[in-house]
């Protein structure tokens, strides 16, 4: 969800929380190679989320104060090197770049985003692949240019290959890519004079049919043999799907009742992105550009008129990738598009911090003027939004259908 939808969901809280409690944030400016603390900001305004798959954003604004000034504002905000971390009650609950910084009256306003964005600016400038006729040095990546087949180790593969060129290395662990295989087995070629940009590639892998989750893990390690623990962020791929299933979590959220700990909401449905028939186009010239179509028969079946929709995937040389990728576009498009948002209190239960990007809970939604009939849904939480309050919190949750 962006800054500005963020803000105005908050503004329609319907009522204010009968429960609340002081929670302690420490918000870390390191640098981001070397991950050194730099300083201990105190900050105002601040905005964070997370996104499934995607990057999320975090707002704030550093003032200058007599207790800030002495700490080195300046040199600690240092745009596209600090890393940024947000610790809630000693739990790290954000982490990410800080990419600008604006002057605002007396201070900046910064603007961050998770470590993932790191990979936006990053492409790959030797041809990559799966097929050895492809290219000249079939040692893997990162010293060669052949790439892991699996889809776990091809991520490993396309990460590592930043990692091993001088600089290009910003302490994000993949030994968890590294293990067991996960998934299928894909061909791909990435060539190095078209610069694919390697988050973008890895996200495109992930929405393959068949494909996984990913993103990077921020948090604490224990303390052991009295020393103080320390930071850690690592990639992980979650396979089949991050998070759990609502029978798993047991996440219930209600508006209404004696257990209400939703504030507001809004529940859209809309059907203009709806389709029961994609086609996928591939690379290629003329009647011999690549396109593979996908159809949902089990809908047209049962009554659905044909609704079509085309989508351009660039760089796809492949027809059996092509196929995979046109599947899951019919599989995301073949029911109404309906991202309801929730404001949810953070203390209520469940509280912030029980569940992630990727859980599934059941939202249930009591009659009222408002929807007379109701409403109870399974529904996937996808982003994450939250804005420290120094009274009762309140986390903005948006979900997509299961």
């Amino acid at each position: 969800m962006t800054i500005p939808a963020l803000e105005a969901l908050f503004a329609r809280q319907e009522s204010l929380a009968p429960q609340s409690r002081a929670h302690t944030y420490t918000y870390l400016f390191c640098d981001l190679k070397t991950d050194v603390l730099l300083a201990e900001l105190p900050l105002s305004g601040v905005q964070y989320g997370t996104v499934l798959n995607g990057i999320g954003v975090m707002r704030a604004h550093v003032p200058y104060a007599d207790e800030t000034l002495p700490l080195g504002p300046d040199a600690a905000t240092v745009p596209g090197r600090t890393a940024v971390y947000v610790d809630r009650d000693g739990v790290i609950v954000w982490a990410g770049i800080l990419w600008t910084r604006t002057p605002n009256g007396s201070g900046w306003d910064i603007a961050c985003a998770e470590f993932l964005s790191y990979y936006e600016h990053r492409y790959i400038k030797t041809t990559l692949s799966t097929e050895p006729d492809q290219i000249t040095d079939t040692d893997h990546v990162p010293d060669g240019q052949m790439l892991y087949a699996n889809q776990k180790h091809m991520v490993w593969s396309l990460f590592n290959y930043c990692h091993a060129q001088p600089y290009g290395n910003p302490g994000i662990s993949t030994a968890l890519l590294a293990t067991a295989a996960e998934g299928p087995n894909r061909l791909m070629t990435y060539r190095g004079y078209e610069r694919p940009e390697v988050y973008r590639a890895v996200y495109e892998l992930s929405q393959a049919e068949d494909g996984f989750d990913f993103g990077v893990e921020v948090g604490w390690t224990a303390s052991t043999n009295n020393n103080p623990p320390t930071r850690y962020k690592r990639h992980r791929m979650w396979y089949p799907r991050r998070g759990r299933t609502a029978a798993e979590s047991g996440l219930v959220f209600a508006h209404g009742g004696p257990a209400s700990s939703i504030v507001s909401y809004d529940w859209p449905e809309a059907g203009t992105q709806l389709a029961t028939e994609t086609s996928g186009i591939g690379e290629g010239e003329g009647e011999a550009t690549i396109v593979r179509t996908a159809q949902a028969t089990d809908m047209l079946e049962s009554g659905w008129l044909l609704l079509e929709a085309v989508s351009k995937f660039e760089g796809v040389y492949d027809a059996t990738r092509l196929q995979s990728l046109t599947n899951a576009d019919l599989a995301a498009r073949s029911q109404a598009t309906t991202q309801p948002r929730f404001v949810v209190e953070a203390d209520a239960d469940p509280p912030f911090g029980s569940y992630s990007v990727g859980d599934e809970g059941l939202f249930v939604i009591d009659p009222s003027t408002r929807m007379p009939s109701g409403k109870e849904q399974v529904l996937r939480i996808i982003a994450i939004d939250a804005a420290p309050a120094t009274g009762a919190e309140r986390v903005a949750l948006t979900c997509a259908a299961v």
